[in-house]
C-alpha cells in the first residue's frame, strides 16, 4: 500500500480540496489581491508575486456556489501542458491549510459533478470525499 503527503484546503462553500504536498508554495493575504474588470467571476483577481501576475481563483464560483470569503490565498505551482513550463496561480482559502497523508485505501469517485475537468482523482477523508485538484487544467485558461 503506498501513502502520499498532501494539503487539505478548505475553498469555502463547505468544499474541500487537496493538492500535493510539493505545489502548495506560500500562504498569503487576500487583501493584496487586484480585481481584473470584465474577467470570469471565478477568476476575477490577480496578485503580483516576484514580478509575475498570478489568477487568483475562486473554485466555489466555478462550481456554481457562493464565494469563499476568507483572507487568505494558497499560491500554487504546477506544469503548465501549454507552455511546457511552470506555471502559477493562486486559491482563495477559507481556513489556512491542513497537511493529511492520505493512502490508497482511501481511493473514492468524485460524488459531485463539475470536478470531471478539474480533478485527477479523488479520494475519502472523515466520510467526505475529497477531489485531488489537476492545477494544470484548472488553471490552463488563464496561462
Amino acid at each position: 500500500m503506498s501513502s502520499a503527503n498532501a494539503w487539505l484546503l478548505d475553498v469555502g462553500d463547505g468544499r474541500q480540496v487537496a493538492i500535493g504536498q510539493r505545489e502548495l508554495i506560500q500562504i498569503m493575504d487576500a487583501q493584496d489581491s487586484f480585481e481584473v474588470p470584465l474577467a470570469p467571476a471565478h477568476m476575477r483577481e490577480v496578485i503580483f508575486w516576484q514580478k509575475r501576475a498570478v489568477p487568483v481563483m475562486q473554485l466555489p464560483l466555478r462550481l456554481g456556489g457562493q464565494a469563499c470569503t476568507g483572507n487568505i490565498l494558497a499560491l500554487v505551482a504546477f506544469h503548465d501542458v501549454v507552455s511546457n513550463s511552470a506555471g502559477l496561480g493562486a486559491i482563495h482559502l477559507a481556513a489556512p491549510p491542513v497537511r493529511v497523508l492520505v493512502d490508497d485505501n482511501q481511493a473514492s469517485s468524485l460524488d459531485e459533478t463539475g470536478w470531471e475537468d478539474m480533478a485527477i482523482s479523488c479520494f475519502e477523508q472523515q466520510g467526505q470525499s475529497i477531489p485531488v485538484l489537476d492545477l494544470s487544467r484548472l488553471f490552463a485558461a488563464a496561462h
